[in-house]
């Protein structure tokens, strides 16, 4: 029974979305209805299958339901696992999200986006049921990922401005670095145990394996801190709040911003025994209330002082975690979640309130800093919160700004008779090592050099403001070299290459006509601006949307599929190339997401103006 109602928490949500696309944007009251029905039947299956769990006793459920994929070598199992952490968070979840689909009938009715915002919500909601959920990594990856691409159209829901759209960029390249860091954590773990790790046997894993659990923990610490947003990458959650305030009291400010601290709780038998990795979680915290403490009190906008102020409750959770008080640390996370919903929520009465409190009765406070030792101390102190601490320009300039000349070096590669020979290169080499014309050793260092050169040609994507199918091109390049790498390193099981080169061939065709589409209908595709061609074009944007989905190997693709069973192939002495593989898989994620982003969100060179559906 227990199983059953497993799954019915994932199909649930995955049924409402289906209803909701269907259903026409115009048709406001039946959106709400399906949306809040898929809630309201999950609000009821968690708490039967709460009542059945606590009355057999509370013990960790574990069940899987088939696969993606099995072999004798590797399975991709579709297991999930209930548990008193999954109970807590996925009870948040769903009563949150029930909450805020009855307030957002009426604070987004007559939105243009009305049926795009609950359909999007879903998404994340499905994205984030998978990771509380997940009964391993591989699920858990799948949940991640969901969220991220959810993200990015949820903070760029306005999509005819332009912040939102370069904002959801900038969140969205940071949100990669975390995939990235645990994508790497997952193969380490496979490779470390010898199979697909299930988190209800993580504490029988530990013995045997104290000195890799180490650096383990540390990829999870390190996507935990991107993700909960803690220093030095706490600035992308306040412009994570560019999307409508219901959705940024959810998710933002709620739940989304704690799967950082959801992902230590779920792994902490791995890295609990780590004394130095618990110093530096609660070190890591500690800095994070401390600072993001300051920069909260002299912000200007409402909803960035609430993002603020939760990320500094997540900084202490953080030590809570790291000094072993686990229940603590759930507490705290229920607390903190109500409130910061409940905040921003009434932010926009809230401001109202202050505009006219100032308006009749602004006292210029009589406080100023004096020129003292201590004065200056607080002036400095005021100035970097002011600056946010340069987190952003900390980060720009030593993650993204190096590349850029890299790129500029690379800028021949635009050219399609520099492409053409890349390809005919890459069939050369393919050729030969398909036919063992090359030894074990030769092999290594093809394997190695094909990584190099994807990854340049992932960089110089990544970097031009030329035409979008020069773009387009560059990537599909990378591709090819990359399944090289991936071929050779993993023993030659070309069989996934196949399935691999068919779903990246296929995402290449099709968004190669789209943008030629555009191209002829006079829309422009230069990357040097936003042109938001998906108000003349909404179908193809979205078909594009979809494509760029398989381009970048999203999870549930077969890109997807045969690129993670590959990656389980690659030993553990090939620790550089895997380094570059998953910086290509950075690159690729943001190169896309930049092109899609460039091209159909920001201002349309035409105006669109609204209008009313029935006569006033």
């Amino acid at each position: 029974m227990v199983t059953q109602l497993l799954t019915t928490l994932i199909l649930v949500p995955v049924i409402g979305l289906a209803g909701c696309i269907l259903t026409p944007k115009k048709w406001e009251r039946t959106i709400f209805f399906i949306a809040i029905a898929a809630i309201l039947l999950e609000l009821v299956t968690f708490f039967v299958l709460g009542y059945q769990w606590l009355s057999a006793g509370a013990s960790p459920v574990f069940t899987s339901i088939g696969s993606l994929y099995a072999s004798p070598h590797y399975t991709f199992a579709l297991a999930f696992y209930f548990d008193r952490l999954s109970a807590v968070f996925l009870g948040m979840t769903t009563i949150m999200t029930t909450l805020i689909f009855i307030f957002s009938r009426f604070y987004m009715h007559r939105e243009p986006g009305f049926k795009r915002f609950y359909y999007t919500v879903l998404l994340f909601f499905i994205g984030l049921t998978l990771i509380i959920l997940a009964g391993n990594f591989e699920v858990l990856l799948l949940g991640w990922e969901f969220i991220g691409i959810s993200s990015v159209l949820l903070i760029a829901f306005y999509r005819d401005r332009f912040l939102p759209a370069r904002n959801a960029l900038k969140v969205f390249s940071v949100y990669r670095i975390a995939d990235a860091f645990l994508l790497v954590a997952i193969w380490y773990a496979h490779h470390i145990f010898e199979k697909s790790v299930n988190f209800s046997e993580l504490s029988g894993l530990v013995a045997g394996h104290e000195s890799q659990l180490a650096l383990l923990g540390l990829f999870l610490l390190v996507t935990a801190l991107i993700k909960s947003a803690q220093f030095p990458f706490s600035y992308w959650l306040p412009r994570a709040m560019e999307g409508p305030t219901t959705s940024s009291a959810i998710f933002y400010g709620a739940l989304s911003v704690h799967m950082g601290l959801f992902l230590l709780l779920r792994t902490y038998p791995l890295w609990q025994g780590s004394v130095w990795l618990r110093i530096t979680i609660a070190a890591v915290g500690f800095v994070t209330a401390i600072i993001v403490s300051s920069i909260t009190r002299v912000q200007s906008s409402i909803k960035v002082q609430i993002a603020y102020a939760s990320v500094t409750q997540i900084g202490i959770m953080f030590v809570e975690v790291a000094a072993g008080l686990q229940w603590l640390a759930l507490l705290h996370f229920v607390s903190n979640a109500s409130l910061r919903t409940y905040q921003l929520l009434i932010s926009p009465s809230v401001v109202g309130y202050l505009v006219h409190d100032q308006f009749f009765s602004f006292v210029l406070p009589p406080e100023k800093i004096k020129n003292t030792l201590l004065g200056r101390l607080r002036a400095t102190f005021y100035v970097l919160s002011i600056k946010e601490w340069n987190m952003n320009t900390a980060v720009s300039h030593y993650v993204w700004r190096p590349l850029k000349p890299v790129g500029r070096v690379f800028a021949f590669l635009d050219g399609f008779p520099a492409q053409v020979v890349s390809v005919a290169v890459f069939l050369a080499t393919a050729g030969a090592a398909a036919s063992m014309a090359v030894s074990t050793g030769s092999k290594l260092a093809i394997s190695s050099a094909a990584a190099v050169i994807s990854i340049v040609f992932y960089i110089r994507a990544y970097t031009t403001k030329n035409s979008a199918r020069t773009c387009w091109n560059l990537i599909l390049v990378g591709h090819l070299f990359g399944a090289l790498f991936l071929g050779l390193a993993s023993a030659g099981n070309w069989k996934y290459l196949v399935i691999y080169g068919a779903g990246v061939a296929t995402a290449f065709i099709v968004g190669h006509a789209c943008l030629w589409y555009l191209e002829i209908k006079g829309e422009q595709t230069a990357l040097q601006d936003y042109h938001g061609s998906i108000y003349a074009f909404k179908k193809l944007g979205h078909l594009f949307f979809i494509v760029c989905l398989l381009f970048m190997a999203f999870p549930v693709s077969p890109s997807f599929l045969a690129q993670d069973i590959l990656l389980s192939f690659i030993p553990v002495s090939h620790v550089f190339q895997i380094v570059l593989f998953c910086l290509g898989y950075l690159l690729v994620g943001v190169s896309i997401m930049r092109l899609y982003t460039k091209v159909f969100f920001g201002p349309h060179k035409t105006s669109y103006h609204e209008i009313a559906y029935r006569s006033s």
